[in-house]
Formats: C-alpha cells, structure tokens, sequence
C-alpha cells in the first residue's frame, strides 16, 4: 500500500467517525427538542387558574375563578364544621401570577379565600363562611372562562349587625356618592346596600316604592373597548343605549320621587357581564333592565323586542344572546346546563310580568309620533348579563340600528326620548302594580297575545 493510499483511507476512516458522532448529536439533539415541543405542548393545553375577583356588600357576595380554559368538570361541595364551600376542578394547576385576595374582617358573609390541592393534579378552592345561614349557587361564563359562586344571607340580619361592604375591586368605590337618588361607578361610588330598616322582606314591591324605599338598576350595554352593534350612519351601540339609560333614569326621577335610581355605567367604560348582575345584587335593586339595541345582516328587520332569560327558543334569538354575551353560538349551548335551576330559583313570572310592561310601554310611546314601529314582543333568551339576577331582570332590544328607517329615528333625540319614556312607563307600571297581579304577557310571543307560562324543560342544572 503506497502513501497516497494510506492517506486516503486514513481520511475516510475520520470522515466515518465524524459522520457517527454528526448522527448521535443530531438523535440528542432531535429527542431535546422533541422533549421541549412536547412539554411546550403540554403547557399550553394545562388548564390554569388565572386569577379570583370578589364582589361582597352586607347579605350577598360573588366570587369569581377566572380559568385559562373552559370547565364544565368541576365538583362542588359544602362541609358544615368550620361553614365552607369548595370547588374541585381537575387537571387544574394555579398560574404563578395569582393572587388571592385580602377580605375586609368586616366581610360579614366570607372568611376567607384559600386553594388546596386535595389530591394530585386538581385544584381546589375553599371558601370559608361566616355562618351556616348563607346560601349559594354557582355558574359558568365564556370568555374569559370563569366559575362564578354566588352567596346570600339566608336569613334577616338582625337589626344593627350590617356592616359596610369592603372596597370592590374594578374601580368601585367605597359608598354612595351623594343624594338620595343615584349612586354611581367607574371612579365613583358603589351602590350601598340598604338598611336593616329598609329591607325588601318587609313590604309589598308597591308599598316599598309608596315609601320611597324602591331601587332601579338600569344596565346600559357594552361600552369602552367593546362597542356593540355598529350601525347605519355612525350609530354605536354603546352610546346610544348610554343615552337611553339617561334619560329613563330622569323620567324616574320624575315619575318616582324619592326612590333610587341606579346606572351600572355613566360613562364610556367596559364592565364584564358578571360586574353588572353584581352591581345589581349588591344594590338591592327591586328591579333590572339591560339596555341594548339589535343588528342583523338583513338590513329590512325591524323592530323592538323585550326578553327574559331561558333557554333560547329560536336560532335567531340564539345569534342575538351570543352577541350580548359576547361569546358564540356554539359555545351558548352550555347555558342549557345551568338554566332550569337559575329559572326555578330566580324571579321568572315577575320577570315576564317586567318584560311585557316593559314593551307595551316601549310600543306605545314610540307609536305617538313613529306609527311604524314594530313590535316583536316578549320572548326568553339564554342572555349572560341576567344570569343569577335576584330580581325581576329583563333585556330591552331598543331596534336595530342596521335597519335604514330605524337607524334614522334612532339618531333623533325625539324619538330617543319616546324610547326612554316608555322603558321608564313600563317599569312604574310594574312596581305599581298589585302584588298578586297575573301574568299579562306572554314569551316568543307579540304583547297583545295570552301567555305562555315558564320553560322547564332544558337539561339538568350544573348549579348546586
């Protein structure tokens, strides 16, 4: 064998060996990766508990788990010896940025907010109770992903025992700001909650509002980064139910002196869903009207309609649920899961009785000086801002704005106030009215025709 030979074998042996040792490095390599992609994967799929906000007032406190992920899997359980609620949800882990929130030791429902993990690979919230006497419930919202616990006092506080609420989060405040007449949000005050003197158990809804003891809580729509339905001719959703809210909240103030008067927005801010029952609750309110107005890629629908929460009863009222709850279609369905306890629980046939005064008022006000206005009735939607409402809620459909003719009037300030006049109508025809008053009107139907009583038909509660 001659050198050249020799060379040449010599570097195809180094070249064998640096393509094996190419090979091994790049198999190391490939399984780290491998590893990193997979783990990265397994990461972003992990549900996670993002954070917990609490709304509380003397009687009635909300609490809310904020997820990274939908969850439909949860347990829910009370023990009795300490008073405590807890919320199992699986393949759940907290996310490091979490805070659990410091309650007032003036909170006179809650103790305390604590997590555990119970067993591997579940996470569990603990909500320890003031006493046995508190009542609850719990719910689910989309987007974000969040399980809301509703409590309530299930007994009158005795007389002196209030204590003021603790600071809300959210830009609450920490009392009422001024008057007797309104309070207000969003850099304001919170509504205070009422007396022990002043409690709703005491008298009829009439003789409350005789007394001046009444309270309204009118739910302007939408607002800041979310604007609503945008309409023809540079209507916005959110500015114009803002308006409406306004001017029903001085017509009354007219029409009902010395009771309160509540806006859950009096400005162009954003409120979640949840924030606005919560204002309601934490007020007291006797009454709750969402103010909201209607789009629809058909530009001839017209028309007012009034609505009280069920289970959707048509695909069209299904599309417009979704877009007030700022959510989908699909992922509407869910609400089946939670509404037959809701319903049963909350205030339906007063609530219907709301809704039909409601849009009679709407119809006839309006028709004085617009006789084309049409009237689509009162009918049931799975609509988010009135779930876990403890009072007679509806949600007004003020027309729509995509509609040429009513987009029109809908800018006019005349036709504005013939709106305004007939929610505030329709809500002193309510609180005036004899308590055993039947039901009027009836869902998915026009007002004019006889009613329909409410829905139990919809699939099993995931409410405890």
């Amino acid at each position: 064998m001659n050198r050249r030979e020799r060379s040449s074998r010599g570097k195809g042996a180094w070249a064998f060996l640096g393509a094996v040792r190419l090979t091994i490095f790049a198999a190391f390599a490939w399984a780290a990766l491998g590893g990193l992609i997979s783990s990265g994967a397994a990461s972003a799929s992990e549900r996670r508990v993002l954070g917990v906000r609490h709304f509380s007032t003397t009687g009635y406190t909300r609490i809310v788990l904020i997820l990274n992920r939908e969850s439909f899997d949860f347990d829910v359980g009370r023990l009795s010896r300490p008073p405590r609620i807890f919320i199992d949800v699986p393949k759940t882990r907290l996310d490091r940025k979490l805070r659990v929130p410091s309650l007032s030791p003036r909170n006179s429902m809650i103790r305390k907010i604590r997590f555990g993990r119970p067993v591997p690979n579940t996470t569990r919230l603990v909500v320890d109770l003031a006493s046995l006497a508190i009542s609850h419930r719990v719910f689910t919202l989309p987007e974000p992903d969040r399980i809301v616990i509703d409590l309530r006092r299930s007994e009158v506080p005795k007389l002196g025992s209030a204590s003021p609420p603790p600071s809300a989060r959210s830009g609450a405040g920490a009392g009422p700001a001024g008057g007797k007449r309104e309070t207000r949000t969003g850099g304001g005050a919170r509504p205070s909650p009422r007396s022990a003197g002043e409690k709703k158990r005491e008298m009829d809804l009439s003789a409350r509002f005789r007394g001046g003891l009444g309270r309204i809580v009118l739910d302007p729509g939408h607002g800041g980064r979310d604007p609503g339905a945008i309409g023809l001719g540079g209507l916005v959703e959110k500015e114009f139910v803002l308006d409406l809210a306004r001017r029903a909240a001085d017509r009354l103030r007219e029409r009902l002196p010395g009771n309160r008067i509540f806006l859950t927005r009096r400005r162009d801010q954003y409120l979640s869903l949840e924030k606005r029952t919560a204002i309601a609750n934490d007020f007291d309110a006797d009454v709750f009207i969402s103010i909201h107005a209607n789009s629809s890629p058909l530009r001839r629908t017209s028309g007012i309609e009034t609505y009280l929460l069920s289970e959707a009863s048509s695909p069209r009222v299904l599309e417009i649920a979704a877009r007030e709850s700022e959510t989908t279609v699909s992922r509407m369905s869910d609400l089946d899961k939670i509404l037959t306890d809701l319903m049963l629980r909350s205030k339906v046939n007063e609530s219907q009785i709301l809704a039909d005064k409601v849009q009679r008022a709407m119809i006839s006000r309006s028709r004085r000086g617009y006789r084309s206005v049409k009237d689509l009735g009162v009918k049931r939607g799975p609509f988010y801002v009135l779930l876990g409402a403890q009072m007679p809620s509806v949600l007004v459909e003020a027309g729509f704005i995509t509609n040429s003719a009513e987009a029109r009037r809908s800018r006019s300030p005349r036709y504005r106030r013939f709106l305004a006049d007939g929610i505030a109508e329709g809500i002193v025809n309510f609180v005036q009215s004899p308590p055993s008053e039947p039901v009027p009107g009836g869902a998915d139907t026009p007002t004019r025709l006889p009613a329909l009583g409410p829905r139990t038909d919809s699939p099993s509660s995931r409410t405890v």
